[in-house]
């Protein structure tokens, strides 16, 4: 079956199967017509994930009609083989009674289909794979998953990672990582990042989550991204190599972006590259690899541009260097935070 399409709850699947569920035990009952099996037909064209689900209830179809040829051969045997008159049998098993067999056999079918059902959704809700990730101010870390996957964390970036039967899912806050996928198209790979959501099978892309904005660049492959997993409406976007997307968590809007191979999940080297970059910027940049506020109290000084090279391990170094190349002043607080005014 395919994961469960952008928005789609565990609550609404389980609506889903219930109601998949409900339908084998209706097509299962005396008097079920051509009439009803069109209307079964159009109601699972209406959703594909409605169809997926009942193929995935074929055992329990089998096993429906297994119970219901039984039935009928216990029925049989117990005619040809019962020489006492009915009522001594209904005294002894009155619930046996044909009539009672009759309206006890639905209970049973779904009986079966819950019981089936109930076993599926724990199989494909619990997690085969677990691991949570952390990294704290200064701190990089590569890790290597069990399919082949690889995920390297930036600073101050905390991650959860699961593998389900069906699915491979990240659950990421605030932060950066690159990602490089192992392909595996039963088992799409998924990024959630607040309401947005990134859909892979095999690639390589770099992640940042800074709010109010996410950011999405892909070095190889493709990389599908639904800005907010709310809207199901909303088409998903399709990114290729080289191409980028910035998003705005809190409304969803989004802008393209080009994405550089050299600049894609470059800080991975150790360095970040700054071309012609607002001090603005690079006052964010430099917060998050300090673990510390960084902060330009004038307007005019965060629209300055600069070039130059961030080494993470090494902020503050950078940090006060800077009024060897612009005029500004560099101050540091008690507690470690950073101000940059006119000089």
């Amino acid at each position: 079956m395919r994961p469960m399409p952008a928005g789609t709850t565990h609550s609404a699947l389980l609506q889903q199967h219930r109601a998949v569920a409900d339908w084998c035990v209706r097509r299962e009952q005396p008097g079920w017509t051509a009439a009803d099996e069109r209307a079964l037909q159009a109601w699972l064209d209406a959703d594909p994930q409605r169809r997926e689900i009942m193929d995935s209830m074929g055992r329990t179809l089998r096993l429906a009609g297994q119970l219901k040829q039984f039935r009928a051969e216990t029925s049989g045997a117990q005619a040809a083989a019962a020489p006492q008159p009915a009522t001594a049998g209904a005294r002894r098993a009155p619930w046996l009674t044909p009539a009672r067999r009759r309206s006890f056999a639905p209970a049973l079918v779904a009986a079966c289909v819950a019981l089936v059902v109930a076993g599926w959704w724990r199989w494909d809700a619990t997690p085969s794979y677990r691991l949570d990730l952390a990294t704290g101010p200064g701190e990089t870390r590569a890790v290597d998953l069990p399919d082949g996957s690889q995920i390297a964390l930036n600073v101050g970036t905390r991650v959860q990672v699961r593998y389900y039967p069906r699915r491979r899912e990240v659950l990421m806050g605030e932060g950066e990582a690159f990602f490089r996928v192992a392909p595996n198209a039963s088992q799409p790979f998924t990024i959630d990042s607040g309401d947005s959501r990134v859909r892979v099978v095999g690639t390589a892309f770099n992640v940042r989550a800074a709010p109010p904005q996410l950011t999405v660049k892909v070095l190889e492959g493709k990389v599908e991204v639904q800005p907010r997993r709310s809207a199901t409406a909303e088409p998903a976007l399709l990114l290729g190599p080289g191409v980028g997307v910035a998003i705005d968590t809190a409304s969803g809007r989004h802008q393209s972006l080009r994405a550089a191979p050299d600049e894609v999940g470059r800080w991975r080297t150790g360095q970040i590259h700054f071309s012609r970059t607002t001090l603005g910027e690079v006052a964010q940049e430099l917060g998050r690899y300090l673990g510390k506020s960084v902060t330009v109290d004038d307007e005019g000084l965060k629209a300055m541009t600069i070039s130059g090279f961030l080494m993470i391990h090494s902020a503050d170094d950078f940090i006060q260097a800077l009024p060897d190349v612009v005029p500004v002043r560099v101050e540091r607080d008690p507690v470690g935070n950073w101000l940059i005014s006119r000089r």
